[in-house]
């Protein structure tokens, strides 16, 4: 059966982007760089670009997202900067009041003529929220997600509705107005993972990115969305896996660059990392296993759970697998390399997914 898919890239506007090593390739999280990568990834077909959200760099040698741009402001350049590609930012429920984003997305729509998405954060990372004086310790793990829940309802009302008043347990509006709205909805996306995070991503977001990888446990949550989905009659919702590639002209190749990113590991930035989910001591039990699983001890890794490596055919072939068996809707792709990795996968690993009856955008009329 033929399926077809969407492909974004997960664009580095942080430095390092998503490798937490020394050796990592050029990526100083600078908006010159993310630019050159948003319109690469729109010359080769990839359907959106995705941006983070950070408030503190991870302390270690490395500076892992030491330095960093704003992902809102930046996702209102590369829309002017664009024309066809999706561009979607991150921000964090506990940062912003709802009224405040939904008037911020909406000009972003504005500007990108609805190509605009907005991926939702929960903030449990407590280290990130301190230096901002918006850390609020009373909030369990599934109360964080109550709160974005009702924080996404203010938003999509004052999307939708031409007067609203709203009472509520954490937010109380009264007769807000917002013009112009959103000619259309902007697509809301979630990367939690944990059994309360998975329902909040379903109930109240367009999709859900889960981490990819060919273990069972990846493959079981996306599975278990679709579950979810269809409770609740959410027919179109969408489940993207989330996958680091590290490429080679050969199998050889690849593992010889994934062996070189791990000689540069930066434990001491992933302990500092670690240290700051296990201070949200009222969350940290709670979290997925997936949030934790590059930050515990013995099993450090320079790359994300659910790393493919090998060469450009052999890297088709394992995400044609993982598309198969989670039943996933399309992928979020990280590379080591921004530009070098991005434009091979592109022309020499997408197009190779037809032989699976897998069709996509990316590096088509290449």
């Amino acid at each position: 059966m033929k399926k077809n898919i969407e492909v974004g890239v997960f664009i580095p506007t942080v430095r390092s982007g998503w490798v937490h090593s020394s050796n990592v390739p050029y990526s100083p999280g600078s908006f010159k760089h993310a630019l050159l990568v948003t319109q690469l990834a729109e010359f080769l077909g990839f359907d959106f670009v995705l941006s983070p959200q950070n408030w503190r760099g991870a302390q270690g040698p490395s500076r892992f997202w030491g330095d960093t741009v704003e992902s809102l402001t930046t996702t209102a350049a590369l829309l002017q900067a664009t024309d066809r590609i999706k561009v979607w930012g991150t921000t964090h429920a506990n940062v912003y009041p709802p009224a405040a984003i939904a008037k911020m997305v909406a000009t972003l729509s504005e500007i990108g003529n609805g190509r605009v998405g907005m991926n939702v954060v929960t903030g449990g990372h407590r280290s990130s929220f301190e230096p901002l004086g918006l850390w609020d310790d009373s909030l369990s793990h599934d109360e964080r997600y109550d709160y974005a829940e009702e924080w996404l309802q203010v938003i999509k009302k004052l999307w939708t509705d031409e007067r609203v008043t709203h009472e509520g347990k954490f937010f109380q509006l009264n007769d807000a107005i917002l013009s112009p709205r959103p000619r259309s909805m902007p697509t809301l996306v979630n990367a939690g993972a944990s059994g309360r995070g998975l329902r909040f991503a379903v109930s109240s977001c367009d999709v859900a990115f889960l981490l990819g990888g060919g273990e069972a446990g990846y493959i079981e949550s996306a599975k278990q969305a679709k579950q979810i989905a269809k409770e609740l009659n959410k027919p179109d919702f969408k489940v993207y896996g989330l996958v680091t590639l590290v490429p080679g002209d050969s199998d050889r190749d690849a593992q010889a660059l994934m062996d070189h990113l791990e000689e540069g590991v930066d434990l001491a930035g992933l302990e500092d990392l670690a240290r700051g989910y296990e201070k949200n001591t009222k969350g940290v039990k709670q979290l997925s296993s997936s949030s934790l699983a590059p930050l515990g001890g013995p099993k450090y890794k320079s790359v994300m759970p659910g790393t493919f490596i090998g060469s450009y055919e052999s890297l088709a072939t394992q995400i044609s697998q993982q598309i198969i068996k989670a039943d996933l809707d399309g992928l979020l792709v990280i590379v080591p390399d921004y530009i070098n990795n991005l434009k091979e996968v592109a022309m020499r690993t997408f197009p190779l997914l037809e032989e699976h009856n897998i069709y996509c955008n990316v590096g088509a009329g290449l």
